[in-house]
């Protein structure tokens, strides 16, 4: 079932990661007897420490897609631990089940369109996965890395080849193929080369797919004047950035939003529109959920106002506010509670 949209801002696959502080990276370790479809070193956000990537089994069963993936990330001398969100804080997707990093997997389908998330399930992840898992380990002994699942969406049976996204990397060219791996071991998170997590095909029939599978969407920032473009089919969004439009707790335009607005009515006119285009106010999370959805209404009827002014005759506004409700980012992060304070030009189909 086809529902709510995931957003592709920029997907890039990088087997030498650019760190703060990080030389070029060593070889890519490996273990031997293991089936390894992709791998790659991944950055964390936090220092110049990387973390091995290895993705061991796209495979389908009834009624899901198994990715199966190992992940080592590393404890310096003083045991110190880089954790594994830390290496899931850069992606770029945004999943309606959740933010938790361990459940941010997907099989991507450019081709069509189309992403295969985590299946929504009751459970510390909110995803049906391995659970909460300690990847610590060295890159100088992949064979303690964990392996961890992730039970996706069914992939169709004419889909051979796919990108998988995890751990706020897309590795390319996976093949999907038939049966769970095996031998499979009743450890949860069994280390690299003994057995595979076994999936429980009673949880995966009782779980939830109806927000597992998503079209993609193209995002494209234009820095000079903070708008983000987002089409999504024959729907088209522009997302202004609303640091740039209001000061901080504030409701009145700044003098740069001017131009940003124009700017986005000059997209909406070039666009042929008519009709009723939507103005939505959006928050962060700061602050109370009533203080944030009193701030988002009034937000968006002062870009609505300003718009009007812009736009020609056969083009009507209206505004309305979310609040925090509908974040594209995680609240957790500096960066992510950046991306949710915006106003959303919604332009009808």
């Amino acid at each position: 079932m086809r529902t709510a949209a995931a957003t592709l801002a920029a997907l890039a696959l990088t087997a030498t990661p650019t760190v703060a502080g990080a030389t070029e990276a060593p070889p890519l370790p490996t273990v031997e007897d293991v089936p390894v479809l992709a791998q790659t070193w991944v950055g964390n956000v936090n220092d110049d420490r990387l973390a091995v990537l290895s993705v061991h089994g796209l495979r389908r069963i009834d009624g899901g897609t198994v990715l199966y993936y190992s992940m080592g990330t590393p404890q310096d001398a003083l045991g110190d631990r880089a954790t594994f969100s830390a290496y899931g804080n850069g992606n770029t997707y945004v999943f309606p089940q959740g933010t938790n990093t361990l459940c941010a997997a997907a099989a991507v389908d450019a081709e069509q369109g189309l992403a295969y998330g985590a299946l929504a399930a009751s459970t510390p992840t909110g995803c049906l996965s391995t659970g909460i898992v300690d990847f610590a380990t060295t890159a100088e002994d992949p064979e303690r890395a964990p392996v961890a699942h992730v039970v996706l969406a069914e992939v169709p049976d004419d889909v051979d080849v796919v990108d998988v996204f995890v751990a706020s990397q897309l590795v390319q060219g996976v093949p999907v193929e038939d049966g769970p791996l095996e031998p499979t071991v009743e450890e949860a998170a069994p280390a690299v080369g003994t057995g595979w997590p076994s999936v429980d095909a009673a949880e995966v029939a009782e779980a939830d797919d109806s927000r597992s599978v998503f079209d993609l969407q193209s995002r494209v920032k234009d820095l000079s004047e903070d708008v983000t473009t987002t089409q999504d089919g024959e729907q088209q969004e522009l997302d202004l950035d609303a640091s740039v439009l209001f000061a901080t707790d504030e409701a009145r335009l700044t003098s740069r939003a001017r131009s940003v607005i124009a700017d986005a009515a000059e997209q909406i006119e070039a666009a042929g529109t008519s009709g009723t285009i939507t103005v939505t106010g959006h928050t962060d999370s700061n602050a109370s959920d009533s203080y944030n959805l009193d701030l988002s209404q009034r937000r968006a009827r002062a870009v609505g106002r300003a718009l009007e002014q812009r736009l020609p005759d056969g083009i009507t506004v209206r505004t309305e506010g979310k609040g925090e409700a509908e974040p594209i980012a995680d609240n957790g992060t500096a960066e992510g509670r950046a991306l949710n304070r915006r106003v959303t030009i919604t332009l009808p189909s």
